[in-house]
């Protein structure tokens, strides 16, 4: 497998969860998905109530988490210094009192401001706010008895094609983006 150069550093940053009543519909759907898909075993999991570890199994990428605060922080924080500075640059040029009256001042503050609001776009990457409905439905699901088949896509193609088998089958879904 192919390491992340993004942003985050998630290895399998794609996943989607089906909710199965009976563990046989749960099985036999995982086995479609590995041989009708470019998914392997290793990237489809059945999780059952009684199972110990349900968070682990869901969000197996601990380090890819740590990976993706420090490559966003890192990454967007520069970002936004520089297009800060970038600002500071098109409003010396076009003779704007603020940044014209005191030019060192000016660039350092707006390059600062440019960093902090990076920074919080960074927090956000950082928060996976498009993981809590994957993850809210299928430890509900979990906890209701039921059974979850989840599948962690590598690349936005493989989960286009677990959701295209999923839905054929009339099977309800949720997925990170």
């Amino acid at each position: 497998m192919k390491s992340s150069v993004g942003l985050t550093g998630e290895q399998q940053g794609h996943k989607v969860a089906a909710v199965f009543d009976t563990e046989p519909d749960a099985r036999g759907t995982a086995k479609a998905i590995c041989e009708e898909t470019s998914l392997t075993d290793e990237q489809v999991t059945v999780l059952s109530p009684a199972d110990r570890h349900q968070g682990k199994e869901l969000e197996p990428e601990d380090q890819g988490i740590w990976q993706t605060l420090v490559r966003s922080h890192v990454g967007l924080g520069v970002i936004g210094a520089v297009a800060g500075f970038v600002l500071f640059l098109i409003l010396s040029a076009l003779g704007v009192g603020l940044a014209t009256d005191n030019t060192i001042v000016a660039a350092s503050v707006m390059t600062a401001f440019g960093g902090v609001f990076g920074l919080l776009v960074a927090g956000g990457v950082t928060l996976r706010p498009d993981h809590t409905p994957y993850l809210v439905k299928a430890q509900s699901a979990l906890r209701e008895g039921k059974y979850v088949l989840a599948v962690h896509a590598s690349s936005f193609e493989q989960l286009q094609e677990a959701k295209s088998l999923l839905d054929s089958r009339n099977v309800k879904t949720v997925q990170t983006i």
